[in-house]
């Protein structure tokens, strides 16, 4: 019976590897050195425009030191799958746009670096500072720094995707003040795109500002689609410091095949949330909530979801979320209508997998299974209950709220009809001041886990740990800092052991610019 279950998030393992490996050739598609490179120095609009224009494949352009006012860098060189064309600043950092200033990918296959983008404003028609309107495009070693409109309400992204293959890595984004993204992934023909080892860091928060996600990842699945497309975007090795935007969703994945993996936020507002769409992974990611207010861990809505390896420590609401679907086929009292996208508030979480996480310290629940059931009943029908997922190895640490909330189905008509399939719990260990809302399920234990906190700021197993090889059969191969787990799976994120870590909490000499100075 055990293989039956783990099926499912294997298959959706399978596909988030073959994103991922897909996407990271596509990348070192455009990294391949250069043969016979020829540098083209401009100092003006109309040179940039003429070497833009007359640059071959191989060729570097670099852009003087100093400041740049209302350029308009359409990037249209003809490059080509085996030799890029870069775009770089003479000295990293040098290179200062503002005003109107903005860069858009317009063809394939090339490279910008170096650029700081500081202190201008578009208008909406633009749409972003940073347009991605062809593929296997990259933005690297680069900032948009406080780059606002004076008006709240002028909406535009700083980074938009609308090509495919395209990647942002070691880029610094602090500031950003008006409606919408920082970062938001397009529609339709956005596929395969990745964001990594970048430094996201004060972000204001504006209440009541929906939309301001830092990272906002549309694409198939986005309209609960029924084919298996996705948006296959990947976001990792980011720092997220103090990035607050909304408030509610840091990351929101709107689309399927997402993966969100190794990524570390600090003190920031909202949580990692698949909101849409399926077949979606969060793993290994280090959420550190620092008390802030409105801090959470990961939220998922919808089917086949992956969350592995995560570490929640002290956010002040749940560490993980797993919100009630609505129902939408009819009206159950005659007070529900539909919504004008005629779809679904949430979809039902059905068929996840959740293993080997560890929440410690969260202000709310450890974790929360039908958060919001009933929610603004009967004018909304969130009554769809998470059924038939599988927790494996979780570990939940002196939690304020329940280490395990449950919530309790109404079986008065009409709910009285709906039946759902059981959860099932293997080899978790919950202890805390509120283990369980209800009769603790089978599979999961109350014992102290023994732990204490490390240098880095992570609670870790003591040598005497009833978690340590007393955990069930999972399909998690290694733990949250990279090591090898063995047959003797541990409970929680970690596998105890003085094997050599590959992964860690990131620190901002990690990401972003080389020549940006961090603190």
């Amino acid at each position: 019976m055990k293989n039956k279950f783990i099926l499912i998030p294997c298959i959706g393992l399978m596909f988030s590897c073959l994103a991922f490996c897909s996407n990271t050739k596509s990348i070192n598609q455009i990294q391949r050195v250069n043969s016979l490179e020829k540098e083209i120095l401009v100092a003006t609009q109309a040179e940039l425009n003429s070497a833009i224009v007359s640059a071959k494949p191989g060729d570097i352009i670099v852009m003087k030191d100093g400041v740049w006012t209302d350029i308009v860098l359409d990037f249209k060189s003809s490059a080509n799958s085996t030799e890029s064309i870069t775009l770089r600043a003479q000295t990293p950092g040098k290179v200062v746009l503002n005003g109107g200033s903005k860069l858009i990918f317009s063809k394939p296959n090339l490279i910008v670096e170096g650029l700081l983008f500081q202190k201008g404003a578009i208008t909406k028609k633009d749409a972003a500072v940073v347009l991605f309107n062809s593929d296997y495009c990259r933005l690297t070693n680069s900032a948009i720094i406080d780059y606002n409109p004076a008006d709240f309400n002028t909406e535009y992204y700083w980074v938009l995707f609308n090509g495919s293959h395209n990647r942002i890595d070691h880029c610094y984004f602090t500031g950003k003040s008006n409606k919408q993204p920082v970062l938001q992934n397009g529609e339709e023909n956005a596929r395969y795109n990745q964001v990594d080892r970048c430094y996201i860091k004060d972000i204001p928060y504006v209440a009541k500002a929906n939309g301001r996600e830092i990272l906002r990842i549309f694409g198939y699945g986005h309209a609960d689609q029924p084919g298996d497309d996705g948006a296959y975007f990947t976001v990792e090795y980011n720092l997220f410091d103090h990035a607050h935007g909304e408030g509610t969703e840091i990351v929101s994945l709107k689309s399927n095949y997402n993966i969100v993996r190794y990524n570390t936020v600090i003190a920031s507002k909202g949580g990692l949330v698949g909101r849409r769409g399926k077949y979606n992974t969060f793993e290994g990611n280090f959420i550190f909530g620092k008390g802030e207010e409105g801090t959470s861990g990961i939220r998922v809505a919808g089917p086949y979801q992956r969350v592995i390896n995560n570490y929640v420590s002290d956010v002040t609401e749940d560490g993980l979320r797993l919100i009630a679907g609505e129902y939408y086929e009819k009206s159950l009292t005659g007070n529900f209508a539909a919504k004008k996208k005629n779809l679904p508030k949430y979809l039902q979480v059905q068929e996840c997998y959740f293993a080997q996480n560890t929440f410690v310290n969260c202000g709310e629940n450890g974790i929360n299974i039908g958060f919001n059931y009933k929610n603004q009943w009967p004018s909304l029908q969130m009554v769809l209950f998470p059924e038939n997922n599988k927790f494996v190895n979780n570990l939940v640490y002196n939690c304020k709220g329940n280490a395990i909330n449950i919530e309790v189905l109404d079986g008065t008509p009409p709910l009285d009809a709906f039946k759902f399939k059981p959860n099932f719990f293997e080899g978790n260990l919950a202890f805390g001041p509120k283990v369980c809302n209800v009769s603790l399920p089978s599979g999961i234990k109350n014992v102290d886990p023994k732990m204490k906190l490390g240098s880095d700021g992570v609670y870790r197993l003591m040598a005497k740990s009833p978690a340590i090889n007393n955990g069930a059969l999972s399909d998690v191969k290694d733990d949250f800092v990279g090591v090898e787990r063995d047959s003797k799976k541990d409970i929680g994120a970690e596998e105890f052991g003085d094997s050599k870590a590959t992964r860690h909490p990131l620190t901002p000499n990690e990401v972003g610019p080389d020549w940006m100075l961090k603190k």
